[in-house]
């Protein structure tokens, strides 16, 4: 199989975004070719100032000559703003196209993407790697392709004037590309260690901020500023390494620069002598040498800039093609009113934990209860995430009236679940927000939920009642607090099936008491499953099962 060639990879996914562009591409390159055109007369005019106009002690020529060139001048600013705007424009929608794609691969990925990364590692990467990708529509790109034009008119000023003088300034350019081509390759690899140890900080760092309550509880002060020091230590370096290969690279290209004009001033002060070249002559020439070696070293650092994005683009592109969750485009209706929920022979194995799930038959009706208990590890969340489609049976079906949930499209059978689980994720909005989440239910709906689940009694203790915000994860509530805006949110859905994984587990004995008679008796024609520890919640379910070794069986 033939290796693919990651240069050219890279390039042809940097065009796909391009595309919708191409009209103002042009229009930017237009402006490009008439600014060069322009500027090519911009030295011809200072050798008239110089030849004719001081020299000869001609006034009239050199206020005619310095009106020419201020019109120049002035057309290239006009240009430029122009060009500028429309560039500004590109970027933006580019990285915007980028960031949009990221975010939404975010919210689509598989569940077990994110089972060995935190968020600080993936917002770290994620915006490390837009970023730098972003950056290759900014102002370095479109001075490189004014410098490209900038360049065919140096040459060809410079051949006008003299071409054994023009031999000097070229013989610069292999010069130049040799030495920035070994500090390119040298870039690549630090740059990949770079991004690689700043991401391994990232992830580190937002560990020890989630378990912050821990590392008081321990005393692990010392302990964790040793790893913090040794990991923020290696960044640095990395970075120190980064900075010191591009200060290598200008002191590269300001030696051989002031080398090259050196030259130019004694070769060309012994063309003046020998009055082979005017004065004039001379200065326009150093300035059409300035329209090439500058650019060239640009244009040649192009490969140098790259350097330090090819790292991000390539792990920035993996993550867009990592595969999302399966959506099927059926547009399969389900019949509410005959909701059926049946497992056959499902089982599920984890890499790691190995088969957990062995062979499990069950259905569900609608208007069931149904409690399923177990020890801890037996699987019952693992139950719970293949019925929600967060994960896929490793064999076996589950359907629901008798179509493979895989059939259905994943917005419309979400929409069928109310889930509360042991450990509720809360916003960082308002409570009014966290409970009425997608703002579908009424205010009547919101005040009814949070009678119903028990939070109003709290919520009314607050200074701004349903207004208050619940902190960062509801930072600001205790665990039972936020079981109760969970159970509020999931009776705001109103989904036909209910899903109670440890629901009340943060409850107290009145309030579980509370709780479970609502849903014996409020929540009548809906299909209930609860994962439950507490066996005076059996009381009133339809059908138990109890999860043991992978197998389910019934009590």
């Amino acid at each position: 199989m033939r290796k693919r060639n990651p240069n050219l990879w890279f390039l042809k996914r940097i065009l796909s975004y391009l595309k919708p562009f191409k009209n103002k591409i042009w229009i930017i390159l237009t402006c490009l070719i008439l600014s060069s055109v322009l500027g090519f007369f911009q030295p011809l005019i200072m050798r008239r100032i110089t030849d004719n106009g001081m020299i000869q002690k001609n006034l009239q020529v050199i206020i005619g000559s310095v009106t020419i060139l201020l019109g120049i001048v002035l057309s290239n600013q006009i240009l430029e703003v122009f060009q500028t705007k429309i560039f500004i424009d590109i970027h933006n929608k580019f990285k915007f196209t980028i960031w949009n794609q990221a975010f939404n691969k975010i919210l689509h990925l598989k569940m077990e993407y994110y089972n060995d990364k935190n968020n600080s590692e993936i917002i770290n990467c994620v915006q490390t790697d837009v970023d730098h990708v972003s950056s290759i529509m900014d102002r370095f790109m479109i001075l490189n392709i004014s410098f490209l034009f900038r360049v065919i008119s140096g040459i060809a000023g410079l051949l006008f004037i003299s071409w054994k003088l023009t031999i000097i300034v070229l013989v610069m350019v292999p010069v130049k590309y040799l030495a920035v081509s070994a500090i390119s390759k040298q870039k690549k690899r630090k740059m990949e260690k770079l991004i690689q140890n700043a991401c391994d900080f990232s992830s580190w760092l937002g560990d020890n901020i989630e378990g912050v309550k821990d590392i008081k509880l321990w005393n692990l002060y010392n302990q964790r500023y040793t790893f913090f020091e040794k990991k923020l230590k290696n960044v640095l370096k990395n970075e120190k390494e980064n900075t010191m290969l591009d200060t290598y690279n200008m002191c590269c290209e300001i030696v051989l620069g002031w080398l090259v004009t050196g030259l130019l001033y004694i070769l060309g002060g012994i063309l003046v002598v020998s009055g082979s070249l005017t004065i004039g002559g001379v200065l326009s020439f150093i300035t059409y040498s300035n329209y090439v070696t500058g650019p060239i070293s640009s244009i040649i650092n192009l490969k140098y800039f790259l350097s330090r994005i090819y790292p991000s683009g390539e792990r920035l592109f993996k993550f867009l093609d990592l595969e999302n969750e399966y959506d099927s485009n059926q547009g399969i209706e389900i019949d509410i009113e005959n909701l059926k929920i049946q497992f056959n022979k499902v089982s599920f194995t984890y890499k790691e934990k190995g088969e957990v799930l062995k062979d499990i038959n069950f259905s569900v009706s609608k208007g069931e209860k149904v409690a399923i208990i177990g020890a801890n590890g037996s699987g019952k969340t693992t139950l719970i995430n293949l019925l929600l489609r967060f994960l896929d049976p490793t064999s076996g079906t589950i359907d629901i009236c008798n179509k493979n949930i895989n059939q259905i499209s994943l917005e419309k059978y979400r929409s069928l679940f109310s889930v509360v689980s042991q450990d509720p994720y809360l916003f960082y909005d308002t409570i009014q927000s966290n409970i009425n989440l997608d703002g579908s239910g009424g205010e009547a709906m919101v005040e009814k939920a949070c009678l119903q689940s028990g939070a109003g009694e709290f919520i009314n203790k607050l200074p701004e009642k349903r207004n208050s915000m619940a902190g960062q994860n509801g930072a600001k509530l205790s665990g039972g607090e936020k079981q109760k805006l969970a159970v509020a949110r999931a009776i705001v859905k109103d989904s036909p099936i209910v899903i109670l994984d440890e629901a009340t587990s943060g409850y107290d004995v009145e309030s579980d008491t509370y709780l479970h008679d609502i849903i014996l008796n409020e929540l009548i024609g809906k299909t209930v499953i609860m994962i439950t520890h507490r066996y005076e919640n059996l009381a009133g379910m339809d059908r138990v099962y109890r999860l043991s070794e992978g197998r389910l069986e019934r009590l």
